[in-house]
């Protein structure tokens, strides 16, 4: 006789920030627990961030190509599916702000609460000059996990970055979406100071998990208010 299936109607919904495309998901269960157990307890970024997509993928019931998620696309969705995993709330000790005052303060972060603030203003077409301009994206998480690496500077892996978002490369003539590692360096080492920062601009203004906290300290009564940003914030 065969077992029975545990949790098969357990569905909840989530919109994918980058693509405002809503899909269904469920906890992740034992087997999925153990994985990313495993990774953190590693203390290994990568695997870390190897097994947080490997969940998403593995908990969302529609097919979504990891490819084309962005570095916020994964992080929301790996914290919604972890709230209704192991709970909906998150604990935190926050520090008072007030001079001389060292009281900490237990703060509970409402996990599905947390959001994915947009710029839609963001212009992703970036004028390099008279005739050329460059479309660009936000970072892919995959992008980000192959040049990934705890060995470079925050400087170094930027860098490397910016190549990964350029889309195409526009002249009066054509669009261009197709060249090699080589080429695409090449072009990026031309750009002048300026023109580069333009692009580092747009790839620093990435969306992210952004939370507004306020709480009171129990030591001297000050009102407190922190903004947490970034996965790492809320766990």
């Amino acid at each position: 006789m065969a077992l029975p299936k545990l949790n098969e109607s357990i569905r909840y919904d989530m919109t994918i920030p980058s693509k405002k495309r809503k899909v269904s998901y469920r906890p992740y269960f034992v087997k999925e627990e153990k994985i990313l157990l495993q990774a953190f307890e590693s203390k290994d970024e990568k695997l870390s961030m190897r097994a947080m997509i490997d969940t998403v993928i593995a908990c969302v019931y529609e097919t979504v190509n990891p490819n084309t998620l962005t570095t916020f696309d994964v992080e929301y969705m790996f914290t919604q599916i972890r709230a209704r995993s192991v709970g909906e709330s998150s604990t935190l000790n926050a520090g008072c702000q007030a001079e001389g005052c060292e009281g900490k303060s237990e703060v509970v972060i409402d996990l599905t609460s947390v959001e994915v603030e947009l710029d839609d203003n963001i212009d992703s077409i970036v004028k390099l000059d008279d005739n050329i301009s460059i479309e660009l994206q936000y970072p892919t998480y995959a992008s980000f996990l192959d040049n990934y690496s705890s060995e470079l500077s925050s400087a170094e892996f930027g860098m490397s970055m910016i190549n990964e978002c350029i889309v195409s490369i526009n002249t009066p003539d054509e669009r261009i979406t197709e060249w090699s590692k080589v080429e695409i360096q090449e072009f990026v080492d031309s750009m002048t100071t300026d023109q580069f920062a333009m692009v580092g601009k747009f790839v620093d203004s990435s969306p992210t998990l952004k939370k507004d906290v306020h709480y009171t300290c129990g030591v001297c009564g000050k009102e407190n208010k922190i903004t947490l940003e970034g996965i790492s914030d809320f766990f």
